[in-house]
Order: C-alpha cells, then sequence, then structure tokens
C-alpha cells in the first residue's frame, strides 16, 4: 500500500512551478522589451526597403554635376583648339563636340549605373534588417523556457513507497513458502 507523495516531492514539484512562473514573467518582459525595439527599428527597415537611399536624387545630381565639371574643361580646351585652326569642314565642330558629349554620356551612366546598384543594396538591406528583426519578436524563444520548465510540474506526483509495506510483504512471503501445503 503506498503513502501518497512526499513532502520533497511536493516542495520540488512547488519549486518547478515557482521556476515556470518566473521564466513566464521573464519572457513576457523580454518580449515587452523587443517589441519596443521592433517598434523603433521597424519604420527605418521598411522605410530602407521602400525607398532606398534616403539621399538617392542628390547622388544622382551631385553625380551629373561632377561628370559635367569633369568634362567642362576637355570641351572648353577643344574649342579653343579648334576656333585656332581656320575653316574646317562643315560639321566638324558639332561632330568634335558629340565626341566630348558621348564620352561624357557614357562616363554619367556608369556613374549612375553605379548608384543604382546602390540603392538596389540599400532596399535588400531594409528587407534583411526587417526579416531579423521577425526572427528576434518570434514569441516562440521567449516562452519555450517556460513551457519546458511547467513540464515537470504538471505531472502528477507519484505515491511513494511504504518502507514497512516491502518489510512486511517480505517476511509474510517468507512466512507462506516455510509452511507446507
Amino acid at each position: 500500500m503506498g503513502g501518497g507523495p512526499s513532502s520533497t516531492q511536493k516542495a520540488a514539484q512547488q519549486q518547478q512551478l515557482s521556476n515556470a512562473q518566473q521564466e513566464g514573467q521573464l519572457a513576457g518582459q523580454s518580449g515587452q522589451e523587443f517589441q519596443s525595439l521592433y517598434g523603433q527599428t521597424s519604420p527605418f527597415y521598411t522605410g530602407e526597403m521602400t525607398n532606398g537611399l534616403p539621399f538617392y536624387n542628390n547622388l544622382t545630381d551631385f553625380a551629373s554635376g561632377t561628370t559635367a565639371q569633369a568634362y567642362a574643361p576637355a570641351k572648353a580646351a577643344y574649342l579653343r583648339n579648334e576656333s585656332t585652326m581656320g575653316a574646317l569642314p562643315s560639321g566638324s565642330k558639332a561632330a568634335g563636340m558629340n565626341d566630348i558629349n558621348e564620352a561624357e554620356a557614357k562616363n554619367f551612366d556608369s556613374t549612375l549605373t553605379g548608384n543604382m546598384f546602390a540603392q538596389q543594396q540599400a532596399k535588400q538591406q531594409g528587407a534583411a534588417g526587417l526579416s531579423g528583426l521577425m526572427q528576434t519578436v518570434n514569441p516562440a524563444a521567449f516562452y519555450g523556457g517556460s513551457s519546458s520548465a511547467a513540464q515537470g510540474a504538471t505531472q502528477p506526483l507519484q505515491a511513494q513507497q511504504n518502507p514497512w509495506m516491502g518489510i512486511l510483504g517480505g517476511a509474510i512471503s517468507g512466512a507462506a513458502k516455510a509452511i507446507p501445503f
């Protein structure tokens, strides 16, 4: 005949339950902190993902101005040299300026392509940031520990064997074998 759960078993179960409750409270606090951080950083990543570089238009204008500024001396030098050459075939001035303008456009296009790749990279970084945020605010990570800790506390306690029952049972069994039937 069993004697029921011991006081040690009851205390251990109570301690497990208390630990699980504390872990649940900590998980709730952590969840709130992460939600706060999510609220602060999500708009940045969303904006970056949607709009890319916040200074993209300025970067494009800068590239245009820098390219034009770089080619201005070449244009001026060509026009100076062309004016000292005397009579030239019809359209030679236009052809020479066209060559310089084509080189300038090619340089600008190359710079613009680099800017577009930087823009796309910024958008991808915004998406990656949002993806990372989604992983950090997954509540399963916070509550998994408290659920695990509560496992033992939710199990029914097993009755503890009465040590006297073992002694009495052994004595009765021995006596029964000693009686010849």
